[in-house]
């Protein structure tokens, strides 16, 4: 991807990074702040905990979108490698398909869920629990187009990632 020729893929195909970062930032912050306050002020801050697990879930369902986009999950295809190509594919194919089935599931679950939880207020700071299961709607979204792009170019004989893992670490990939 580094060269003078190489495009620079849409600030969209970064949503996942933005998300994700953005979440850890405020688990990070929150925790902190939570431990401050209990240690060294008088006045413990209640709300520290519910943010940071609120902030969690964001980072775990949408970092998880981000695992799929770079092709990071873990595949266990010692067998499979020792397949006729033919057979392969056709294998291949049916793991994506169930796959894309899951994460297809796991949004209309999500959704229902959160839609289920606009009633429900957060023990705190009062706010509907869809705030924390709307991560799994947006992650479930973004792991299925992100999936469902990976399978469409593994079964075009391309690699299954289209970005590769900025700076060292995709050196070791």
């Amino acid at each position: 991807m580094s060269g003078e020729g190489a495009a620079r893929p849409p600030a969209w195909d970064y949503f996942e990074e933005v998300v994700s970062g953005a979440a850890l930032v405020v688990v990070i912050a929150s925790t902190c702040w939570g431990v401050v306050t209990r240690y060294i002020t008088e006045q413990p801050a209640a709300w520290t905990g519910e943010v940071a697990g609120i902030a969690f879930a964001w980072l775990v369902f949408v970092g998880t979108a981000a695992g799929f986009k770079y092709g990071m999950h873990v595949t266990i295809d010692m067998l499979v490698a020792f397949l006729p190509r033919t057979l392969r594919r056709l294998l291949m194919a049916a793991a994506d398909l169930l796959v894309l089935a899951f994460l297809v599931t796991l949004l209309v679950l999500a959704v229902e869920f959160s839609i289920d939880a606009w009633g429900d207020p957060t023990s705190v700071l009062r706010l509907p629990r869809t705030v924390t299961y709307s991560s799994v709607v947006v992650g479930a979204l973004c792991m299925l187009l992100r999936y469902g792009r990976a399978a469409w170019r593994r079964w075009n004989g391309l690699a299954g990632a289209w970005l590769a893992v900025p700076g060292e670490a995709g050196a070791e990939l």
